[in-house]
């Protein structure tokens, strides 16, 4: 940055992405489009560095894997400027103006900086630049090592005068390492000047020294970038608890502990399965493992001081994060042989497995997000060294959960997928099926499978979680409760309304009668209920629900949380179901906006009441607004979502009923037919979805006079939403109402009588709140 100096502020924005990893920079291009109200997507980000109209700056900085093409990280378009940091030449062939090699810098630069890193006061002394001459000289005149050395000569490992004999001692060690075999000059210098640096920390011996050296080698083994200072006070704060729990032993593992009580026994297991732990207590650093009712932050805050003050890590006051140039993490890495490699990755991940907890505070929120990078640094780094295979250790599974509980939380849901099945694999095969840990092991694999759309196997899992429970928990467990109403949303979710609604009720009044009505359980229950109610045609019985669960939620997290924007916005779709509209309106009107600014324009929820407030728009007499809106998001939905998601399914057929609103006939014949085709193959032919798109397309063949066809396809619609929803459902009513219209006017007047009174028979049957 400093070569560009003063053409910074020619820039409108300078954005800045760690490209050592392709996860890495893609969660970097998705926090720039969130920062431009597009989503958190890297696809977002890219779309909103496109359409800026004014100059910025795009830093693609450790873009040093050769397997990777950084190519696919350039947003096109003509206002953007990429820079890229590499230490790999190859990148070269991405310049477009051209290229600047950073070398070995001009030695009177060189002796100056290092003379300014080691505090001297003798910058301008031609004498003792002479002395640091030699020194400069043996570095390579690189800046990296410049400053490491200054920073060893300023706190007093030792003087300008021995640094050359003190290096020359600790190279021969390092050149003899493994990790350095085959490495040019330009890392033998770097290495040692570090090597130098920690073997002075090693050798004070105080609880400072050793915290600091235990210190760097847990964040060895995370991500080198942005790790939170708060990470080892929140893994303490939970290794004091007495609840955390260890799995019991079973059986086999109390036999294979006598086993391995005798010293050949265990010598011979542990040559047979080297990378098994089966040890009780997970291995932590000395710093949490500290007595006292209270955190002892000044003990840290030492310990990463002397870190600081030795130019081993960087503080980011700012965000309250450290930080480690990825050559220090890399050699603080390698410098330790296999052995220890395998313990300090553990004990790294089992700090950040600690440090994670629940809660809904938007401080917890953010913390857990922000751990992110450092998960996939750490499952990389333990699955280079064997440490994922065959374990089932107690420690080892509770990390995985928690790992997978941030993958799902985020989004990640393929990665969350993989950690869960071996927990739940694992906890099955340790507790048995029936043991409350392995049903929520089911239930969060259950949610990822939903999530990335395999029904079936989500299915097939929440039946077994509910069965289970109601075994051996008892069918009003608030366990079983709960995994009930995720059934009954499941069941929502793939069309099966009537299967969903007793499942709901019995879920959501169990959970009142156990947890009470303001817990976040059974305000959960509550709104499947409500939206069970409202898409079974109950409006009236959604609308106190969804009321209460709103109000609840906004005085529990506030008016902002996506759980309360998700509530309010069921409620809004109630009013609308009422025939409200104006308050329906005001309701989704807000929910949009707030959508935009907390998750993004382009966010999956952000686009859905898009869609909601069309629908209402459609039947205020607005259609043309009602089109403006879906075609302004139909790109955008096509993009992030995909031409089949259930999003774009949602969207054409708004987008048809706006047409039809506007008398569009031939526009919206053309969006239904191609869309019924896709939802038959996606979501199959008696998915509520199917049929209202059928009975649109049916609608729009009776205004253009192609009465046979519509007169079939209602007549078959009646048949199947009867079955599929009750012949009292609304559509149901409608479906019946527009063939009466279709036989009226074909003069077929006994059969639209018949219509008629199946109509009136309906309503009969009806308790007054369902009457519509």
């Amino acid at each position: 940055m400093t070569l560009m100096g003063a053409d910074l502020e020619k820039f409108w924005g300078i954005f800045w992405i760690d490209a050592s990893t392709i996860e890495n920079a893609e969660r970097a291009l998705s926090q720039i489009g969130q920062l431009g109200g597009l989503g958190a997507t890297h696809d977002a980000g890219m779309y909103w560095l496109t359409g800026l109209d004014t100059p910025w700056l795009l830093v693609i900085d450790n873009a040093d894997d050769p397997t990777i093409d950084y190519s696919r990280f350039f947003p096109p378009g003509e206002r953007g400027h990429i820079l890229v940091t590499s230490r790999n030449s190859d990148c070269k062939i991405h310049a477009t103006i051209g290229y600047y090699e950073f070398g070995n810098m001009e030695e009177e630069d060189a002796i100056t900086l290092l003379l300014k890193a080691a505090d001297h006061d003798g910058t301008h002394d031609q004498q003792v630049r002479e002395v640091a001459r030699p020194i400069a000289k043996t570095l390579g005149y690189l800046a990296l090592a410049l400053i490491q050395a200054g920073a060893s000569i300023k706190h007093g490992i030792c003087s300008l005068e021995e640094y050359i004999d003190v290096f020359a001692s600790h190279r021969t060690q390092i050149v003899n390492d493994d990790f350095v075999q085959g490495s040019d000059s330009y890392k033998y210098n770097i290495y040692t000047t570090w090597e130098v640096s920690v073997q002075k920390i090693e050798s004070m011996a105080s609880e400072t020294a050793v915290d600091a050296i235990q210190s760097v080698q847990v964040l060895a083994f995370v991500h080198f970038e942005q790790v939170p200072a708060s990470m080892f006070e929140r893994a303490w704060a939970v290794s004091q608890r007495p609840e955390e729990r260890v799995l019991p032993k079973t059986l086999a593992a109390k036999i294979l502990e006598l086993f391995l009580s005798f010293a050949i026994f265990a010598l011979i297991y542990t040559m047979m399965f080297p990378t098994r732990n089966w040890s009780t207590e997970p291995r932590l650093p000395n710093i949490l493992l500290q007595h006292g009712s209270t955190w002892n932050f000044y003990r840290l805050r030492q310990a990463l001081a002397m870190l600081s003050r030795f130019s081993l890590i960087i503080q980011h006051q700012e965000n309250e994060t450290w930080s480690m140039h990825p050559m220090v993490h890399f050699w603080a890495r390698e410098r330790l042989d296999t052995p220890d490699k395998k313990l300090w990755a553990e004990i790294a991940a089992t700090t950040l497995a600690l440090s994670i907890t629940p809660g809904f505070e938007p401080s917890v929120q953010a913390y857990r997000r922000s751990l992110v990078s450092h998960i996939d640094s750490s499952l990389q780094i333990e699955r280079s060294l064997s440490l994922l295979t065959h374990r089932d250790d107690t420690h080892h599974v509770s990390k995985i959960v928690k790992f997978a509980a941030i993958y799902s939380e985020c989004g990640d849901w393929i990665k969350a997928r993989d950690l869960q099945e071996e927990a739940m694999n694992t906890k099955t095969n340790a507790l048995g099926r029936e043991h409350p840990e392995t049903l929520d092991a089911m239930t969060a694999l259950a949610w990822s499978y939903w999530n990335l759309s395999s029904r079936n196997k989500a299915l097939e899992l929440q039946r077994a979680v509910v069965e289970t429970s109601a075994m051996a928990l008892g069918a009003n467990h608030s366990k079983t409760l709960k995994a009930m109403s995720s059934l009954a949303l499941t069941y929502w979710l793939c069309g099966n309304r009537i299967e969903a609604e007793p499942l709901a009720e019995k879920a959501a009044n169990g959970l009142q009668d156990t947890l009470g009505r303001g817990h976040p359980d059974t305000l959960m229950a509550m709104e499947t209920l409500g939206r069970v109610y409202m898409h079974r045609g109950r409006p009236h019985d959604a609308k106190p629900l969804l009321v209460e669960v709103y109000e609840a939620r906004k005085m529990m997290f506030g008016p902002d949380n996506p759980d309360t924007l998700m509530a309010m916005a069921e409620l809004g779709m109630t009013y609308h179901a009422l025939g409200n509209l104006t308050e329906a309106e005001l309701i989704l009107e807000v929910v949009v906006a707030k959508r935009k600014r907390v998750l993004g324009q382009q966010h999956a929820y952000t686009l859905w009441a898009i869609n909601d407030l069309s629908k209402i728009y459609c039947d205020q007499g607005h259609a043309v607004e009602a089109e403006l809106l879906l075609v302004n998001i139909l790109e955008t939905v096509t993009r992030t979502l995909g031409k089949e998601h259930i999003g774009m399914s949602m969207t054409k057929m708004n987008l048809a009923r706006a047409y039809i609103g506007q008398h569009q006939w031939a526009k919206s014949r053309d969006t239904l037919t191609d869309l019924v085709e896709m939802q038959v193959r996606t979501l199959g032919p008696e998915h509520p979805d199917t049929l209202a798109a059928r009975s649109e397309l049916a609608r729009t063949y009776r205004y253009l006079g192609r009465l046979d066809e519509a007169e079939v396809i209602f007549s078959d619609l009646i048949d199947a939403m009867s079955k599929i929803m009750g012949p009292e459902h609304p559509w149901t009513k409608k479906a019946e109402g527009q063939l009466s219209a279709i036989y009226i006017s074909q003069g077929r007047l006994e059969e639209a009588e018949q219509c008629d009174l199946r109509l009136r028979t309906w309503d009969a049957k009806l308790p007054k709140s369902q009457t519509i």
